[in-house]
């Protein structure tokens, strides 16, 4: 299993059990700011969770073509997985703020900054594993 692999498949776990807690969290009683945070476990559930563990094995998974094969870690991956995080923790930073704060320019130009980053990962995602996506060569059957 690449390096990368391991990278996305590990960070989804994270995010997976970050996202339970916080959706366990959001939901007790007494949390005012419960609402508030329901993007937020969303985005860690479905994007940090379930986008990254389908990036991760697809990676893994998909027939590498003869140039990628000479580059373990190639840069379309690592840009994938460094653009997705960070346009992740940007949208967890500042998504909350906004309705509490009333001039949120700051935090409406973050969350612009993290949408611009998780569309950039998944551009280099498809750079990456759109070479793989490959028709079955099947071999000719001569008849005798």
């Amino acid at each position: 299993m690449p390096p990368i692999t391991r990278y996305f498949i590990k960070s989804g776990m994270i995010y997976f059990v970050l996202g339970i807690v916080l959706a366990f969290y959001a939901e007790l009683p007494g949390i005012r700011t419960g609402a508030l945070l329901l993007p937020v476990y969303w985005h860690m559930l479905v994007i940090g969770w379930l986008t990254q563990i389908i990036m991760g094995v697809s990676i893994w998974m998909f027939p590498r073509t003869k140039k990628q094969r000479q580059n373990i870690q190639s840069f379309p991956a690592v840009a994938a997985f460094w653009t997705l995080n960070t346009g992740l923790v940007l949208r967890f930073l500042a998504e909350p703020f906004i309705p509490l704060v009333q001039n949120g320019l700051l935090f409406n130009l973050v969350i612009i900054l993290s949408s611009i980053l998780q569309v950039a990962s998944v551009i280099f995602y498809l750079i990456e594993i759109w070479p793989r996506v490959q028709t079955r060569k099947r071999p000719v059957r001569r008849k005798t």
